[in-house]
């Protein structure tokens, strides 16, 4: 196990140089403000001012992002501990003031006509802003007012922003009493969770009632965060005239409506895979399924891994498939920048942070030891790899958007499927692909469930003014049945399930982005086993541009048309194909 050394940022969450820079960056972008406020609107305005003004603008927010990522780590780390709390807020309410001074210059350069701008686009200065300049033309309906621009980020932390706090604050600070082998033991979360993969399946079903109905205890204060988060995206899409509250993160995700709506089609067309493996499963271990045995496992002794066997398994599989990554990878051991292990306190599930192109993500997962914390590595590891290879991009171009952001991550757990299955004997072998189609129901259909959820919830909330802790479980049955069919029982308190899905919270929106990159890996992986070696250049390439163009076009470079649906369809037709008629 490991736990991540963060004396890169600061020496400790007390450090003076911490105050000391977040105020230099925020004088220093009241400063930036001053100088371009009025100059970027000038029709005057030439290619050469307005690279000074996106290099400066990198300069200041870089030096005020390592300070935000800094707070976030420690306080991701242990949420209960109240030193990490109040820096955590200090940062927030700085962000809020930065993203304040800062917010004037898009609908200020907007005040130029479309006609410049698109000079500006074309400008050979302004080359390394091409896809940046693009993206302001294409929001040009959706920025508003500078005044309305500054009281949104203003009010961000007071609003949206504390409604998401308190929910990351109330849910990591659950503990929950399980009996494991006729002794109590105190779990967290992740640990509770845990548990759904173990062999006892009176033990898994205990523990998933015991983990929802925790939840449905703060049925009161998870309904009105919910409601409270959900009115204020809302509120914010509609005054941005976005069509629909998905369209808003659509723009920044840089892929059409009608794009995301087909990928949802399509995949909730396919679900009768998921009734079908679902009935193997319970034929295979002869009991009838309910939700809290999907992850049961298939194996008559559990396999367990320690952290280095881990680590070995997801080092080699990158070194196999190139130098470079497996140096990369390798470097988040020898440097200290992954957390693994569990503590109270400490957020559940996994993240990879990587917030300005400095070449350091770092790594927060929660190891428990099984096969699917194997997996976690290698996907936060290509996380990690993504973050590094697009440090050679400026700070405009680095973050991917969220349909492009989980391919990285995905195509490692690829490889690391491909390292272990062929040492395994044929029992073992199917073991280990039900254990992977698993994964991907859960990244993809699951996803998917949640998706259809968000859409649906978010139009009853805006129609009727709120929905009860009820109506939204209920809704979440509904999406369930779809999912599922009759392959499993749904059990009452998986009715709440929705309540535990930290992204709906966090990234309204956010989760379709993971099936969506599946059927792009799924693309890619086959490409890589077409081509070989070859392929591993382009492949960089695609990940060390970053963000400096849109996906599409990114894409095309590889061949991939995103806007064919028979495109998505072929991804489900790949796990149908290589896994799930594999099965005996």
């Amino acid at each position: 196990m490991s736990s991540w050394d963060l004396s890169f940022f600061y020496n400790s969450p007390k450090d003076e140089k911490i105050k000391k820079d977040l105020e230099e960056s925020l004088l220093a972008t009241k400063e930036l403000k001053d100088k371009y406020f009025e100059r970027l609107s000038d029709p005057n305005l030439n290619a050469s001012e307005l690279k000074s003004f996106f290099v400066e603008y990198e300069k200041i927010y870089k030096k005020a992002a390592f300070t935000f990522q800094y707070a976030h780590l420690n306080y991701a780390a242990d949420t209960s501990n109240e030193v990490n709390q109040k820096l955590n807020a200090m940062c927030d309410d700085y962000n809020s003031k930065i993203d304040m001074e800062l917010s004037f210059w898009k609908p200020v350069l907007l005040k130029q006509s479309e006609q410049k701008l698109k000079e500006f686009m074309n400008s050979e200065d302004l080359k390394d802003y091409y896809h940046v300049i693009e993206k302001l033309i294409k929001s040009k309906h959706h920025v508003l007012s500078e005044d309305a621009e500054r009281v949104l980020a203003a009010m961000y932390n007071s609003s949206r922003g504390g409604f998401q706090d308190l929910y990351e604050r109330l849910v990591n600070a659950y503990e929950f009493d399980i009996a494991i082998d006729g002794e109590i033991k105190k779990l967290t979360g992740p640990q509770v969770r845990a548990l759904r993969r173990q062999p006892d399946k009176e033990l898994r079903r205990r523990a998933m009632k015991e983990f929802f109905t925790r939840y449905d205890k703060d049925r009161l204060v998870l309904e009105k965060t919910y409601n409270s988060i959900v009115k204020n995206y809302d509120t914010e899409a509609s005054l941005r005239n976005f069509k629909e509250p998905i369209s808003m993160r659509n723009m920044n995700n840089e892929v059409d409506d009608e794009i995301v709506k087909t990928v949802i089609e399509v995949t909730t067309q396919r679900t009768s895979m998921v009734h079908k493996y679902y009935k193997w499963k319970a034929k295979k271990l002869g009991m009838d399924l309910t939700l809290a045995d999907i992850y049961a496992p298939m194996e008559k002794v559990k396999k367990e891994y320690t952290f280095d066997e881990a680590k070995k398994i997801v080092l080699d599989s990158y070194y196999e498939f190139d130098k470079e990554f497996g140096d990369i990878v390798n470097s988040f051991f020898k440097e200290n920048r992954i957390d693994s292990d569990i503590r109270k306190g400490k957020r559940g599930g996994a993240f990879t942070s990587y917030y300005i192109p400095n070449y350091k993500p770092f790594i927060l997962m929660n190891f428990n030891g099984n096969l699917d914390d194997v997996m976690t590595l290698a996907h936060e590891l290509g996380h990690g790899i993504h973050g590094t290879l697009a440090s050679n991009q400026n700070l405009w171009n680095y973050h991917p958007p969220l349909t492009m952001a989980e391919i990285a991550s995905v195509f490692g757990e690829m490889l690391v499927t491909d390292k272990i299955l062929p040492t395994l004997p044929h029992e073992e072998k199917t073991v280990f692909i039900a254990s992977k189609i698993e994964d991907m129901f859960s990244t993809m259909f699951r996803q998917n469930m949640f998706a259809r959820f968000e859409i649906t919830s978010h139009k009853m909330i805006s129609e009727n003014g709120s929905a009860s802790w009820n109506e939204l479980s209920d809704l979440y049955k509904e999406e369930a049945k779809i999912m599922f069919g009759n392959s499993v029982i749904i059990p009452e308190e998986y009715h709440y399930e929705w309540s535990s899905i930290p992204h709906i919270f966090h990234t309204p929106f956010y989760v379709y982005a993971y099936n969506f990159a599946n059927l792009l890996v799924i693309a890619l992986y086959e490409k890589y086993k077409q081509e070989g070696k070859s392929f591993v250049p382009k492949y960089k390439e695609l990940l060390t541009n970053g963000a400096n163009d849109s996906p599409e076009r990114l894409l095309k470079k590889l061949d991939i048309d995103i806007k064919e649906k028979t495109f998505w369809e072929r991804g489900f037709d790949f796990i149908e194909r290589e896994f799930l008629n594999k099965l005996d």
